[in-house]
């Protein structure tokens, strides 16, 4: 599917992604790519975030404080208010566990890993004018010259290299790319069907007080990311409850 380039903001500035204590989400979160919901629905002039957190490590994030879950933040899951085109993260900070045990060292050095992880692959990005397309396998890169090192070896060495569909960022939008339309064909389900999100690898789907699904906004591999990402990051959003959610899936 081809769209706008100027619906996409990829690597945005903290203080264009998030409202309120800037440091404070700067401590957590990880700004990927901005999208404008223009690309789906053209009356739509509305900023979205991909965003992921530097508590990935080992086990769903948010599974070991379960007193600090709201609506739609839970486990592997992120729920914002969306405020003129900026997130407000909807839960109180102790949802995450480095707030409760500061000297937690695993979660201290998995923060650093992915911050420096996504960093590096950040410059990468601005340098070559594309992602690097490999995982890092739970070691994060010391640098972008590091990681152009390591593509050039890979290439050199034969690698596979295969992009993400759109401009070399996003995996899917709305179910609109490429590999989600053939496998639809394939599986001999409707699009209203997947929107539902009914069978999924989700912890969690985010879903109305009515029971309907948020509208699915999007999808990206989050390891191309950081060090310890998602396999897939989802977007989805209410319009009506003015509510955007992150969901991470393992498969």
């Amino acid at each position: 599917m081809n769209i706008s380039k100027s619906h996409i903001r990829p690597f945005p500035a903290y203080e264009d992604v998030f409202e309120g204590d800037v440091e404070r989400y700067r401590k957590h979160f990880l700004p990927i790519l901005s999208l404008n919901l223009q690309c789906l629905f053209p009356g739509e002039d509305q900023w979205l975030h991909f965003v992921s957190v530097k508590e990935i490590y080992d086990g769903s994030v948010g599974e070991e404080t379960v007193s600090e879950h709201r609506p739609y933040t839970k486990e592997d899951m992120l729920g914002f208010d969306v405020v003129n085109g900026k997130y407000r993260f909807e839960a109180d900070w102790n949802y995450f566990l480095l707030e409760q045990e500061p000297e937690h060292e695993t979660l201290i050095e998995a923060y650093a890993d992915n911050e420096r992880d996504f960093m590096a692959r950040k410059r990468f990005y601005e340098e070559k004018g594309h992602i690097f397309p490999y995982s890092s396998f739970g070691r994060a890169a010391e640098s972008a010259d590091a990681l152009i090192q390591d593509y050039q070896e890979k290439q050199e060495k034969g690698w596979g290299l295969s992009f993400p569909e759109i401009h070399g960022l996003l995996d899917d939008i709305g179910f609109m790319s490429e590999e989600a339309q053939r496998d639809l064909q394939e599986e001999g389900e409707s699009l209203e069907d997947w929107l539902r999100f009914e069978q999924t690898n989700l912890l969690h789907v985010p879903r109305t007080p009515e029971g309907e699904t948020f509208t699915y906004v999007g999808r990206l591999t989050g390891y191309y990311f950081q060090a310890y990402g998602a396999d897939a990051l989802y977007l989805f959003y209410s319009r009506e409850l003015g509510k955007a959610v992150v969901c991470l899936e393992y498969t």
